[in-house]
């Protein structure tokens, strides 16, 4: 399936670190998903075998990846290379998107997420 409507896919909570929830398009050797935290929700610090880069698109957090920390705004982007650990808390009175791009690893994405993914396929082949 090679196009996609953010609004029309459900948001499922997709990795446990995290308080948010997301949708996930999963490719041959990327996925990118939209991740949503409601005011003063975080993602606990974790890390993962994969390199990420974050798109911020609303609102505004707190971000930290490994000993560097900044608050971040729309327009902002953010690089995580491989095995950094980061977190991050939602610090303003909006949600805060975000578009998140990841090289396929051996521990992403998670099963939570893969299921996630095939329900949003499964859904379009119904339309």
């Amino acid at each position: 399936m090679p196009f996609y409507r953010w609004d029309e896919m459900k948001r499922k909570n997709l990795a446990k670190p995290s308080e948010s929830t997301g949708s996930i398009i999963i490719g041959d050797h990327i996925t990118l998903n939209r991740s949503v935290s409601g005011p003063g929700r975080i993602v606990n610090p974790h890390f993962h075998g994969c390199e990420q880069i974050l798109n911020v698109v609303q609102g505004t957090a707190w971000f930290r990846v490994g000993d560097e920390e900044k608050t971040v705004t729309a327009g902002e982007v953010i690089h995580i290379p491989v095995g950094a650990e980061h977190e991050l808390k939602n610090i303003g009175d909006e949600e805060f998107v975000y578009l998140s791009f990841k090289n396929i690893s051996e521990d992403w994405p998670p099963q939570t997420a893969i299921d996630a993914a095939r329900e949003v396929a499964e859904e379009a082949a119904n339309k």
